[in-house]
Order: structure tokens, then C-alpha cells, then sequence
């Protein structure tokens, strides 16, 4: 498949991208610079991931956050509270777990776990996304479970359909954006891609995709797509050049 923003953007240049990272990597197995980036990387995408949601808390207090783990109180607790979260989720989502109904309600319950009734719980309610009625609430866990048997060969579509679909499903009283995401990178990550870090910045792109998969689903996908992997494509250039 091919990215329809950027052309020289596609899944198999992405593939070859891959293969000379993991060359370098052999070469430079405990590079500092590997180590750097991924701090750099964690800090930034969950900063990213809850800004999404309208989270306040800067990309420089969520790094501090996270690494000196105490609060600021400058910011609501729930919002501490949902940097904690995504960090937990991310440090389970790095261990690279097959991708089941078990993952994600792992996933979910470290991003909601201050909300104990439904931290890794499929909802029971109806919810809505604007005007539009998401999934059935008697139909969220099969529908969900129907996501496990794509058989998509390519990884980047996979985790785009995947994602469309999970969304569309929103099979949790609060936290499918940050979840749904987290699951992209599994996608990715378990193939033997590096994460992707979908920005704030480009949360108009974001939206739209899912806008496009509502009127035409094939749309929708191409788009997510290409977001996708033009991220995909940053972190692989990013990490080659840093280490060549």
C-alpha cells in the first residue's frame, strides 16, 4: 500500500527502512542514543496522547511527572492521574503482548486505573461521540473480538482498520483515544516497527480520518494510513540518522 500525501512513502520502502535499522542496531547493541530517544519518545507520546483528550498538562510537566513520579499541583489530580495511567499502560505495552481481548483490557485498566469500576471493563452504557451513537452495548464485546480475526497482511493497514474499527466500537466508558492508540503501537511494535507518536499538533488529520471512514470507509483507511506512516517513517529516518 501506498501513502497518498507522500509518495515516496510506502509500506515496502518502510520495510527496507526497518531492516537497515536493525542492522545498525546489531552494530550499536547498547548505544546511549537508543536509550535517549526512547525516554525522549515516551515523555513526548504521552503528553501527546492526553492532549489529545484535552489533558492541560505540558509536554515538559508530563517528563517531570514521570520521572520524578509525584504529582503537581499546579494541575487537577485527574489529570496527574491520567499521566500515571498512560505511563503504566506504556511500560505493559513495551513488554510487546500478543494482541488479545486480554491485552486490551490490560492496556485499559493501567490508563484508567483511578476509576475503579471500569479500569479494563467493557461498558454497559450507551455512549456517544458528538451525535453519533457508538456500538451496542450488548454488542461491544463481540464486536471487539471480531477485531482479532483481520487477516490484513500489511501491518501499516491492519493498524489503521483496526483502529477505525476500535474507535467505532468505543467499547469503554472513558479512555478508547488513549487506548486505541497504545494498540497501533503494538501493531507496529510487534512486527518489528518502532512506535509512532501521533501529535496534538496534527489532531485535525486524526479526526478527519475517522470523519472519512464514516462516509467511505476505504477513504477513512487510506487516510489513517498515511498518517501512520509518515510518523512511522520520521521515527525510522530519526533513529538511522542519529545512530549513522
Amino acid at each position: 500500500m501506498k501513502n497518498t500525501w507522500y509518495s515516496y512513502i510506502d509500506t515496502q520502502s518502510l520495510i527496507l527502512l526497518k531492516d537497515e535499522l536493525n542492522g545498525l542496531t546489531l552494530r550499536h547493541p547498547h548505544s546511549a542514543v537508543i536509550k535517549r530517544r526512547s525516554d525522549e519518545f515516551r515523555s513526548s507520546y504521552i503528553y501527546n496522547t492526553n492532549a489529545m483528550e484535552g489533558n492541560p498538562i505540558t509536554h515538559n510537566d508530563t517528563a517531570y511527572i514521570i520521572n520524578s513520579r509525584m504529582f503537581l499541583e499546579s494541575y487537577p489530580a485527574m489529570s496527574n492521574m491520567e499521566v500515571v495511567g498512560s505511563n503504566a499502560a506504556w511500560d505493559f505495552v513495551l513488554t510487546t503482548p500478543p494482541l488479545t481481548m486480554e491485552t486490551v483490557l490490560r492496556i485499559h485498566k493501567h490508563i484508567l486505573f483511578f476509576d475503579v469500576d471500569n479500569a479494563g471493563l467493557f461498558r454497559k452504557i450507551p455512549v456517544y461521540v458528538g451525535e453519533k451513537q457508538m456500538a451496542d452495548a450488548d454488542k461491544v464485546v463481540v464486536e471487539t473480538a471480531s477485531l482479532f480475526d483481520m487477516t490484513e497482511p500489511d501491518v501499516f493497514r491492519r493498524a489503521a482498520l483496526f483502529h477505525l474499527r476500535f474507535e467505532n466500537i468505543h467499547p469503554f466508558v472513558d479512555g478508547n483515544g488513549r487506548t486505541g492508540r497504545m494498540l497501533i503501537n503494538l501493531h507496529l511494535m510487534r512486527e518489528g516497527f518502532l512506535p509512532v507518536n501521533i501529535k496534538h499538533s496534527d489532531a485535525g488529520r486524526y479526526y478527519r480520518c475517522f470523519r472519512q471512514y464514516d462516509i467511505a470507509s476505504e477513504k477513512g483507511v487510506q487516510e489513517m494510513y498515511n498518517l501512520i506512516t509518515k510518523y512511522e517513517y520520521e521515527e525510522l529516518i530519526g533513529l538511522i540518522g542519529a545512530l549513522s
